[in-house]
């Protein structure tokens, strides 16, 4: 399968690419009928050159939360000639929601999935990619909150794994986590890390947490009552996975 000019949108300048034509893309490469939410496309040059064309969906592809071991959704091209799915030498499992395209002109066009797992320029990408992920769900956290909100309530508990799974990128993860709180509204999870520390009071020393198998039962917890009369925030965490990353 040979990608030609007229279909190889990534390979076009972002200046003569629309949002549409960005959104028209993601369809017809991830079979969705809903919209992305937001993506990152980048051409990197040096020592070796590809492109990205990185895509968050706004709702779970149907193997976001269970295809850890067996994941598609970014393809790899090598010099537009599409090569595999490559999601699972390409990017880590904590960020298998990504949709897109990686077009390296280095690699050779024989490459196989045995030689994908020891490339060093392969690995480089690997890293290029999970960097461009994550700045971009910093930016989407810092620009619009509503989105990121979204995009929480979807891949929220997803991107928990990665605290346990990167250590390399653990206080970026961290940064992007978000919480219900006993100040927070009801059970949205909309409190991060930072927001917590800059309410601490005078002289608090430690985060509070306490872990349960619901909200209700989180909120309810007696083990918060004596921190909650002092006025001391406490984040609850009632998802399965947070008594994993606690």
């Amino acid at each position: 399968e040979t990608a030609n000019h007229a279909s190889a949108l990534w390979t076009r300048p972002k200046s003569e690419i629309s949002d549409a034509d960005y959104q028209a893309f993601y369809k017809s490469l991830s079979h969705d009928f809903g919209d992305a939410l937001v993506w990152t496309h980048n051409r990197v040059e040096g020592n070796q050159s590809y492109t990205l064309l990185l895509f968050v969906p706004e709702k779970p592809p149907f193997d976001a939360i269970f295809g850890r071991d067996e994941r598609k959704g970014l393809k790899l091209y090598i010099r537009r000639v599409f090569i595999m799915d490559a999601s699972e030498q390409l990017l880590p499992s904590y960020l298998r929601f990504v949709r897109g395209v990686v077009d390296s002109d280095d690699l050779p066009l024989n490459v196989s999935r045995e030689i994908l797992q020891d490339n060093r320029l392969v690995a480089q990408i690997r890293a290029a990619c999970v960097k461009r992920v994550l700045d971009l769900l910093d930016k989407l956290a810092n620009d619009d909150k509503d989105k990121f909100a979204k995009f929480v309530a979807a891949f929220g508990n997803v991107l928990k794994e990665g605290i346990a799974e990167d250590t390399a990128n653990r206080e970026r993860i961290a940064k992007l986590l978000r919480f219900a709180s006993t100040k927070s509204d009801g059970d949205a999870r909309t409190v991060s890390l930072d927001d917590y520390i800059g309410r601490m009071l005078a002289g608090q020393d430690a985060i509070y947490y306490v872990t349960a198998e619901s909200y209700v039962a989180a909120k309810g917890s007696p083990q918060t009552e004596a921190l909650r009369a002092r006025g001391v925030e406490v984040l609850l965490m009632f998802d399965r996975i947070d008594e994993w990353i606690d």
